[in-house]
């Protein structure tokens, strides 16, 4: 049987190192490319519209790079996208979690599920919750990145840029994030959401670093 106070012992190891790590300056890690120049058409796919954010959402978020654009598939399926790219230097803060984002916007979870889309060669993990405002109802796929590493929980994101900066002195991160109106049922809605990432997946790991 394993004793307490090695419990302990681990449990204030891993908060002198993760304070060691968040309180340290790391290297500022820029993307591959400009997310300005992500394509504005891929597939059956193309770009309707982009958002630029306000000084004072941008004062919150304190994102290195974004982009926030809607695109509308040939089916007049519309889709919003977000990408969050925070490269780790002094000027760069933390992924906001949706989970706490959300709520604080007036919108109230209803269901929260870990999916796996498949690819060609692999599967991408995400999570898939469904959220509602008023009388309506949007579906949110995401996940985080950390360089190879896709990660559907804000733990994982942790101990992955806790790994990342000890070892590359890196602390970038990325939030993807999907949302697609359910007035035609979760079903509908994951099998949209789900196809654009099949099209858009390669394009969104080309832009950030590895």
């Amino acid at each position: 049987m394993i004793k307490p106070w090695r419990f302990y012992l681990l449990f204030i190891l891993l908060g002198i190192s993760a304070l060691y790590v968040f309180t340290r300056s790391g290297a500022a890690v820029p993307t591959n490319k400009s997310l300005d120049l992500f394509p504005q058409k891929v597939a059956d796919w193309t770009m309707t519209g982009q958002a630029r954010f306000d000084e004072r959402v941008l004062a919150v978020l304190l994102p290195t790079d974004y982009l926030s654009r809607s695109y509308v598939d040939s089916h007049g399926h519309n889709l919003s996208l977000y990408i969050g790219f925070h490269g780790g230097g002094p000027k760069s803060g933390p992924i906001h979690s949706p989970k706490h984002c959300l709520p604080g916007s007036g919108w109230n979870r209803l269901k929260s599920e870990v999916r796996q889309v498949k690819l060609d060669d692999e599967s991408i993990p995400y999570v898939s919750a469904i959220y509602q405002k008023d009388v309506e109802k949007q579906l949110f796929l995401y996940w985080f990145q950390v360089r190879d590493q896709i990660l559907t929980n804000e733990y994982s994101l942790k101990l992955a840029m806790l790994k990342n900066s000890m070892f590359s002195n890196r602390r970038d991160s990325s939030f993807i994030r999907l949302s697609v109106m359910a007035t035609d049922g979760e079903g509908q809605a994951i099998k949209i959401g789900e196809q654009f990432i099949r099209d858009f997946f390669p394009a969104i790991r080309e832009a950030l670093p590895r």
